[in-house]
């Protein structure tokens, strides 16, 4: 219980407060992005970089860090947008107050950097890709994006706002904007498994094309053999 709450009696807001808050949410944003491309790093790229060894896997995951890092603009704006309706929260206060009006500053951008150092073009000269592991890796993505979603929502509802909305429930009704507004961001990453184009598609196209290839030289040297 925050030190207004209760009766609900006391309503108002603190300039002061608010304008802390936006080093509440610009924090929350980086943290977003950091654990973002951690978990994208453990539960993806590390997986596959002891499966696939191959000079276009690594071209795979250099398209694929390029589409990660493209996201990271869409998560800047979506808290930039929350950080604008909190100051538009502040400004209402401060019209119909007299007060003063609080000015938050905007969120910074969210670099998301995956790292992809893991894939190797090779493993002691072999250029192979373990089919049935990296199918089982695929099927795991829609947990990573899962995953994604409830870290984000912990870490929106860590937003405090208490002293800076006071009275009438503002604070937590502030705080479930917050989970929700950053809870749907997670929606940015279902490339990880929707449509012909996402990551599960093209690793799942990879193993069948190795087994394909694989099959093929087969069969062109049992063929060879036979004729002879």
């Amino acid at each position: 219980m925050g030190l207004f709450s209760g009766s609900g009696q006391i309503s108002g807001y603190n300039a002061s407060e608010v304008e802390a808050l936006a080093d509440v949410i610009n924090n929350t944003a980086q943290k977003a992005g950091e654990g973002i491309t951690e978990r994208l790093h453990d539960e993806i790229v590390v997986p596959m970089s002891t499966v696939w060894y191959a000079p276009e896997a690594q071209e795979f995951f250099q398209k694929f860090a390029e589409t990660v890092a493209s996201a990271g603009q869409n998560i800047t704006e979506a808290f930039d947008a929350y950080r604008k309706a909190v100051q538009s929260a502040g400004e209402n206060w401060a019209e119909n107050t007299k007060g003063v009006a609080p000015v938050l500053k905007p969120v910074d951008t969210v670099t998301l950097n995956l790292n992809i150092s893991d894939i190797q073009k090779e493993n002691a000269g072999n250029v192979t890709l373990d089919e049935e592991r990296a199918e089982s890796i695929a099927r795991t993505l829609s947990d990573v994006e899962a995953n994604i979603k409830y870290d984000l929502e912990e870490l929106a509802g860590q937003l405090n706002a208490e002293t800076a909305f006071i009275g009438h429930g503002q604070a937590e009704d502030l705080r479930l904007c917050f989970v929700e507004v950053i809870g749907q961001l997670h929606k940015i990453f279902q490339f990880l498994t929707e449509g012909e184009n996402s990551l599960q598609s093209q690793i799942n196209a990879a193993a069948a094309k190795y087994k394909a290839v694989a099959e093929g030289i087969s069969n062109a040297f049992q063929n060879s053999v036979s004729g002879m």
